[in-house]
């Protein structure tokens, strides 16, 4: 949000209005983004929306799914999140 306040002040725009115009979630793991996504699309059914802005989507995975075993569930599980995207 630090960022957003400096590119607001950049452009000489009042702060608290641009926040009041940005929805942030933050995932604690694979299974949370998902849910995350889901509100955000009814999130962006119900309101307008210019632009999402997903960050180290994949990043999670990595701590989630660990090993050659679990390689399968990952991709699977990763190919769900992108087609939702």
């Amino acid at each position: 949000m630090t960022r957003l306040l400096q590119i607001a002040d950049r452009f000489e725009l009042n702060g608290a209005d641009v926040l009041e115009n940005v929805a942030y979630a933050r995932a604690y793991n694979t299974d949370h983004q998902s849910r995350i996504l889901l509100e955000a699309a009814s999130m962006m059914i119900e309101t307008r929306f210019a632009l999402m802005i997903v960050d180290s989507a994949i990043a999670l995975y990595r701590t989630d799914f660990s090993g050659r075993g679990e390689l399968s569930a990952r991709q699977m599980h990763m190919a769900k999140l992108l087609r939702s995207l």
